[in-house]
């Protein structure tokens, strides 16, 4: 008997717990949170009679972000700020993971190439942008190199945390039945590293666009970064504001991407098990 009053308060409190942390109160609460935000930008401007031209009131900034004769330059712009994220994200995963790969492979490798690669992980990437415009020009590819290398990096060091991190003797069991290197690679680290390489994936797609807008910065012909420029030039604030809306609707909608690519691999790799 004592044994089960005693359980009772902790399982009614497991329960509680799990009613109040449903998704749908976790998503209301999120969309409180954010009209709030939205009341007090709207507001909060004038009651503090704060200069337009330091944070315009939200209508101001709705009103730039739907303009029809803004929209066509929006699309246009965003379409090659796209272009280099998605290029360089590309890029730079793939030559990340191969490498990781490679140096989870070979230790030998790992113990010469790893301590220079710490040291131009190191680097400011945005300090050598310039450099990249001097060597590549003001087109595409500049913008692309500093991408790929801020997507590189993430994804190196957290798939080589995730090889690297696999039970060595479950590695020498697979070559103790005869496993050959490429079925270790694919039967066994690659699956035991995907939570690591969906991280260093959504580090990446978070780089990526800061790497894109700020070689746009440097120097670009077109791109949202350059809007961004344009419209600091006029002193067009709410514009600035707009497109900065408009850049974190792109980074939520890659990173909402990249998490159900999450789940679909990893619930197909279990399945597969």
């Amino acid at each position: 008997m004592s044994t089960s009053v005693r359980t009772r308060p902790v399982t009614t409190r497991l329960v509680t717990r799990r009613v109040v942390n449903t998704p749908a109160k976790r998503v209301i609460a999120s969309l409180a949170l954010l009209g709030l935000l939205l009341v007090g930008w709207q507001f909060v401007p004038g009651w503090t009679n704060t200069p337009v031209y330091v944070v315009p009131p939200l209508s101001d900034v709705l009103k730039a972000l739907f303009d029809p004769n803004a929209f066509p330059r929006y699309l246009e712009n965003t379409a090659s700020t796209m272009s280099i994220v998605l290029t360089g994200l590309g890029i730079g995963v793939v030559a990340g993971l191969v490498l990781a790969i490679v140096l989870a492979q070979f230790p030998t490798v790992y113990a010469v190439v790893f301590p220079y690669i710490v040291a131009i992980e190191s680097i400011p990437k945005v300090a050598v942008a310039p450099l990249f415009i001097i060597w590549f020009g003001f087109g595409m590819p500049s913008k692309v190199v500093v991408v790929v290398l801020l997507a590189f990096f993430p994804m190196l060091v957290n798939a080589l945390h995730g090889f690297r991190g696999v039970d060595r003797d479950q590695v020498d069991l697979f070559r103790v039945n005869g496993a050959k290197p490429l079925q270790i690679q694919t039967r066994l680290m690659l699956p035991a590293a995907l939570p690591q390489i969906f991280s260093g994936l959504e580090l990446a797609v978070a780089n990526s666009m800061i790497g894109a807008i700020v070689a746009e910065f440097v120097g670009a012909q077109k791109g949202l970064g350059v809007l961004i420029l344009q419209a600091q030039g006029r002193m067009e604030t709410a514009a600035v504001f707009a497109l900065l809306i408009i850049l974190s609707v792109l980074g939520i909608v890659l990173n909402l991407v990249v998490r159900v690519l999450r789940r679909v691999v990893i619930r197909w790799e279990m399945t597969a098990r």
